[in-house]
């Protein structure tokens, strides 16, 4: 498990495809390979799950919810799952199945005012929809949520990923809100299971909600 955990943050906290914009002389793809170098905040400092408590093990019995008030979001994790690392209601958190390869991770970084977010989501997801016409993505499509005029709405893109050389295969939902702040949510699981981890792995992230 420790070898697992320890691919997971390694391989996970890499770069998020997709979001390479040369035009804007930024590689989105270095916020998470930067991030990645950082210390996560401590579990349990900030939002409280509701509808669940951990088990003996750190697992969950029962399915959570957490909010993260900051950027105006809620998101659930099913029992069985554990918090391994991070706060809910910081800028980063992972959660993982324990036993499995599956996970569940966020991070959010604040961007310059005057970065064009609206013109990276048309390029990132325009990006992604060739990816898919050569395999690399098996899916890409538009994804907001809320009201993207506030800082709790989001305009975003989403994408699944086809099995992958580095042995995981992720579902990785990239936004921004209405303080620029960008967002990476991303579901994985090492390929060979990704079949049976993805139903999990998309109510997780269809769990993902804005405004509410």
């Amino acid at each position: 498990m420790c070898r697992t955990l320890f691919a997971v943050l390694v391989t996970l906290a890499l770069c998020a495809p997709g979001a390479a914009l040369a035009q804007f002389g930024i590689l989105q793809q270095g916020i998470d390979a930067v991030a990645g170098g950082r210390k996560a905040a401590s579990p349990g400092g900030g939002a409280s799950p509701s509808g669940a408590a951990s088990g003996g093990t750190g697992a969950l019995a029962g399915d959570a919810t957490y909010k993260n008030t900051a950027r105006g979001f809620e998101f659930t994790v099913p029992a069985g799952w554990k918090l391994e690392n991070g706060d809910p209601a910081s800028e980063s958190v992972l959660f993982m199945k324990p036993g499995t390869s599956w996970s569940f991770q966020f991070h959010l970084e604040q961007m310059a005012p005057s970065f064009p977010r609206k013109a990276s989501v048309d390029a990132s997801l325009k990006q992604a929809k060739e990816m898919v016409t050569i395999n690399k993505y098996l899916e890409a499509r538009r994804r907001d949520d809320g009201d993207a005029k506030k800082k709790c709405g989001v305009i975003g893109w989403e994408i699944v990923e086809a099995p992958q050389k580095n042995d995981y295969q992720r579902i990785i939902w990239q936004a921004y809100d209405g303080d620029n702040f960008y967002m990476n949510f991303m579901a994985a699981s090492e390929n060979k299971d990704f079949a049976a981890a993805r139903p999990a792995l998309r109510q997780i992230m269809d769990s993902i909600r804005f405004c509410r």
